[in-house]
């Protein structure tokens, strides 16, 4: 079992390319349970009524916020850990693990204080009103009570994922999603016995299903991998593992709020430039492209453990064999979503709206956006890269600089040339010389020749 373990996480040998579509497969199914969950809870919502539905729409950008910064904390984990993999560097591993489980319960106590006292003022800045607050309430002070299970199994799955496993993190998103499938619609409508509760179901729903992924990722990382160990030399041990984690963590948890400015952006622009007939077109055209963005966020998954193991064994040949398929890739796979779009653009958006007007937009949307996805792909994975060795400044330099000093200002200088379709060219263009300056920083960033001792001097 041990020697088959080995060959199942060991990414410093073999095709590159042959790891990369087996690490890729089972995360695009893992997304897509995931991507399910999130639908699941705002179908079964819908359905008390207006006043449910916009209060669901106001508790977004908490969980976005806290969401990001769970993120962080995984990102910077895997980072770490797939490093130390890479190493053979066994006590680091599983310092990374167990410390970085600690810094997420430690986390989730403040957040928690924090979010139960500051629901009135927080929520009513953000527009709820009389008949929406108390809803709002009722569902986040459920989901506040067990935001344990939503910050935690991530920093876990993100630690099997370093080391090569994405079946497990699958299994583990399989187990929310058919959980909350299952218990939505029960404890939403108090069917079988159990009493109606509404909102406040609907966030119970949410955190019996994340625990069971907790205790399901939990089981993983210990039973399987032995990673959980509580012995420490002494506190600094704990302290530098957590400023280990944090160095990536932060700016990642940072850089993650970044798209949402730039979609907001849109929104607005269009708003403006269109009406709500644009605005709709733009929702409508998201929830297509997000389809193909499941594929790309894959691929940026599957990408972290091969660049970072490499990376701390220091076989830089491989990180650069790496760097390149993944560029070559990005650009490929960015030219099928967009041939594909052109066919399917319509019929495909007819699932979400039967408007004419919204329809002729949402075309306009695909096929402009989906053109410049190959840009897109490399901006965002190129960050992924540059994160796994450890090197998030650049990351930040790339997806702020980015978004504030490129692609805002090319939405701004589109719509005033041509309107909404002006807008979306610009996207696009943005979104193509952010691509081309990314692989132009992870040629130089990610040279392991000019590294020899950079594993040492980051993680000693």
């Amino acid at each position: 079992m041990k020697n088959k373990r080995k060959k199942n996480r060991d990414l410093l040998t073999g095709s590159v390319g042959k790891h990369l579509i087996r690490m890729t497969i089972p995360t695009i199914g893992g997304m897509l349970a995931f991507t399910v969950f999130n639908i699941t809870d705002t179908l079964f919502v819908s359905k008390l009524g207006t006043n449910a539905l916009a209060a669901m729409g106001f508790t977004f950008p908490i969980v976005m916020i806290v969401g990001a910064f769970s993120s962080g904390i995984s990102i910077g984990a895997a980072s770490v850990l797939s490093r130390a993999m890479g190493n053979k560097d066994h006590h680091l591993m599983n310092r990374i693990a167990t410390d970085g489980i600690l810094l997420s319960v430690l986390s989730v106590l403040f957040i928690s204080t924090i979010g139960l006292l500051t629901m009135n003022p927080i929520f009513t800045a953000l527009g709820a009103n009389k008949e929406t607050l108390p809803l709002v309430k009722e569902y986040m002070t459920v989901w506040y009570l067990g935001v344990v299970a939503v910050v935690m199994p991530p920093v876990g799955d993100s630690a099997m994922r370093a080391m090569g496993d994405m079946i497990r993190p699958f299994i583990v998103m399989m187990v929310c999603a058919v959980l909350n499938i299952i218990l939505d619609p029960i404890l939403i409508f108090g069917l079988f016995g159990f009493p109606k509760m509404g909102m406040a179901g609907a966030a119970l729903a949410t955190v019996i299903s994340r625990t069971a992924g907790m205790i399901t990722t939990l089981s993983f990382v210990h039973f399987h991998y032995g990673l959980i160990d509580f012995k420490y030399k002494d506190l600094k041990e704990l302290i530098s593992s957590w400023g280990k984690i944090l160095h990536v963590g932060i700016p990642s948890a940072v850089v993650r709020l970044f798209p949402q400015l730039v979609r907001t952006t849109l929104t607005k622009i269009a708003a403006t430039v269109g009406g709500t007939v644009a605005v709709a077109a733009i929702a409508t055209g998201t929830r297509v492209e997000s389809f193909a963005t499941v594929v790309s966020m894959a691929i940026g998954t599957a990408i972290v453990p091969i660049i970072g193991q490499n990376w701390g064994a220091q076989k830089y040949h491989r990180v650069d064999e790496t760097r390149k398929l993944v560029n070559k890739t990005a650009v490929i796979y960015g030219i099928i979503v967009f041939l594909i779009s052109l066919p399917l653009a319509e019929p495909v958006s007819k699932i979400f709206t039967d408007d004419p007007s919204v329809l002729e937009l949402t075309k306009w949307y695909l096929w402009i956006v989906l053109f410049a996805s190959g840009g897109l792909n490399l901006y965002n994975w190129t960050s992924g890269q540059l994160n796994s060795v450890g090197k998030p400044l650049w990351v930040m330099v790339i997806n702020i600089a980015g978004s504030l000093g490129i692609l805002i200002p090319a939405l701004y200088i589109g719509s005033k040339i041509n309107g909404y379709v002006g807008m979306l060219v610009g996207l696009g263009v943005g979104q193509i010389i952010i691509g081309a300056v990314s692989v132009k920083i992870g040629k130089k960033e990610l040279k392991g020749e000019q590294n020899e001792s950079t594993y040492n001097r980051e993680i000693n």
